[in-house]
């Protein structure tokens, strides 16, 4: 018995899918209006909310595959469980992650939605409860409501941004906004400016690893941990409006891939003001294979005593980004 075909793989199998690719630069957008409107006292985030302790998928392995298609010679007879145990899981890249926007000073932050979302719409957000009660009514007739009052479902990127004007309007975001400016206004005279150096990195476990380093070489640095490479400039933004003086040196891993993290940096940073050492292909790598079998947790927890039992020397000539990391440190 032969049965039909049930794939639709043609030419014009995306033309019925609404990407939303485009979420990301909308909100690069409204971040980097913020900022020029507050002079730099207030920024805006758009991040991937993280869990700590996140599960690692096992693959699973299929033992037999359809042997004997017409025209396709690329698959053997069988496949052994080792011919696919170290392919990458191509279900990553339909990713279903929860994102959070925020604006924040110096000491403050307030987070105005969370968005979970694929690479396609429909997207789930989740509006504060505050701004809600305000404009609940408006939100009900753009997008979808939800069983909790405020989750809404959005279908398409024409109301994405008209969900996203009613928030960014609302009277307690107008509200905040004002109050955080005026608190960065009455306190400016207060506050100590930044150190003469800075160092600007994407998570915790990099500011921790740098941070022991800067105190074996009784060095004073304040290093901000920008929660996300993609964050990383506007976090010079911010550093740049609060003092031009400081210097600054970006640290950022490669993830493997260390001219496509340049070109991002280069491009999003309107100035060569500052110093660059991309990580191939992440900080831990610096303390391999003393560290080889660490994980995260174990590293730092153990990083006191990674460091004093590493020669920094013998590491700069291995890692131009470690040294890079060390001359600033010590200028």
């Amino acid at each position: 018995m032969e049965f039909e075909n049930y794939w639709r793989i043609d030419e014009n199998l995306q033309e019925d899918l609404k990407y939303t690719d485009n979420i990301y630069r909308i909100m690069e957008e409204q971040c980097k209006y913020l900022f020029h409107y507050t002079n730099g006292k207030i920024f805006a985030v758009f991040s991937e909310i993280k869990i700590d302790g996140s599960m690692i998928a096992m693959a699973k392995v299929m033992s037999n595959v359809i042997k004997g298609i017409s025209g396709i010679t690329l698959l053997q007879e069988s496949v052994e469980e080792s011919s696919t145990k170290n392919l990458i899981d191509a279900n990553t890249m339909y990713f279903d992650k929860r994102y959070g926007f925020e604006i924040c000073t110096e000491r403050y932050r307030f987070r105005l939605f969370e968005l979970r979302m694929t690479p396609i719409y429909p997207v789930e957000i989740c509006v504060d409860e505050g701004i809600c009660k305000n404009i609940a009514s408006t939100l009900d007739r753009i997008a979808i409501p939800m069983e909790k009052f405020n989750h809404f479902k959005i279908n398409d990127e024409e109301t994405f941004c008209k969900v996203l004007q009613c928030i960014l309007q609302d009277k307690k975001v107008r509200y905040i906004i004002g109050e955080l400016r005026k608190r960065e206004q009455d306190t400016v005279a207060k506050e100590e400016k930044l150190p003469e150096k800075v160092i600007i990195c994407e998570g915790q476990t990099d500011e921790i690893i740098l941070q022991t380093i800067a105190q074996k070489l009784n060095q004073k640095v304040t290093i901000i941990e920008a929660n996300g490479r993609y964050n990383v400039p506007h976090i010079f933004d911010a550093v740049k409006g609060k003092n031009t003086k400081s210097n600054i040196l970006i640290v950022v891993d490669s993830d493997g891939n260390e001219e496509e993290t340049r070109r991002m940096i280069v491009e999003k940073i309107d100035t060569h003001n500052y110093e660059l050492a991309i990580i191939n292909n992440c900080i831990e790598d610096w303390f391999e294979p003393e560290v080889a079998d660490f994980s995260k947790l174990k590293l730092i927890q153990s990083i006191d005593t990674v460091i004093e039992s590493v020669d920094f020397a013998e590491i700069s000539k291995m890692h131009k980004s470690f040294d890079t990391v060390i001359k600033f440190l010590q200028k």
